[in-house]
């Protein structure tokens, strides 16, 4: 399948001075190791999962318990990618699924101040790693990662391209386009030849 230009930047997408700890809701789309098509396959446009396809659609599913704040929405599992929306909600929202208390929790975040944003990239990267968005990702890929790798017996392989990309939905106009985007994707896929 080709990328879509206005929805797959090949670059890396982070907003340098955004806070992907505060309230917002961010489409993110990630990619398997070099493309390879281990989740599953499309037949008569709906998507049949394999094994490590059921290892990251029930992960997936528990992204909601990493964190009290995040709302997962709309998702889909292709072949050798998935997309999804998340919704982070107010710093006091509890979503009634997480049980972390984030103040000793494994994904502990705070709210980053614009002033500590306008620092060296390299500070900002270790900034950004502390956000909730790039812990819930790097949970994701590591649980899943470990739950495949121990499936088909294969320790330490990398089963993810090294970023995700990310897009930060501002208006509801963009919303509904990204949200349809991921409906359609199964009849939209064109395998590669």
């Amino acid at each position: 399948m080709k990328s879509n230009p206005k929805l797959h930047l090949c670059r890396t997408n982070r907003h340098v001075n955004h806070d992907y700890s505060k309230k917002g809701v961010y489409y993110i789309t990630l990619n398997t190791q070099n493309s390879v098509p281990y989740l599953g396959e499309i037949l008569n446009n709906e998507m049949i999962l394999s094994e490590n396809g059921e290892i990251v659609k029930n992960e997936l599913l528990k992204i909601p318990g990493y964190h009290k704040r995040v709302i997962l929405d709309e998702w889909i599992i292709m072949p050798n990618h998935l997309h999804f929306i998340i919704k982070l909600e107010d710093y006091d929202f509890d979503n009634g699924i997480s049980n972390i208390d984030t103040n000793v929790g494994s994904i502990h975040v705070g709210s980053i101040h614009e002033s500590n944003l306008h620092t060296k990239p390299k500070s900002y990267s270790t900034i950004r790693r502390n956000m909730l968005i790039p812990k819930i990702m790097g949970k994701f890929q590591m649980k899943t990662s470990k739950q495949i790798n121990i499936q088909r017996n294969t320790p330490g392989q990398k089963n993810w391209q090294n970023d995700y990309y990310d897009v930060i939905i501002y208006d509801k106009y963009e919303y509904d386009r990204i949200k349809q985007y991921i409906k359609d994707n199964t009849k939209n896929w064109k395998p590669k030849k």
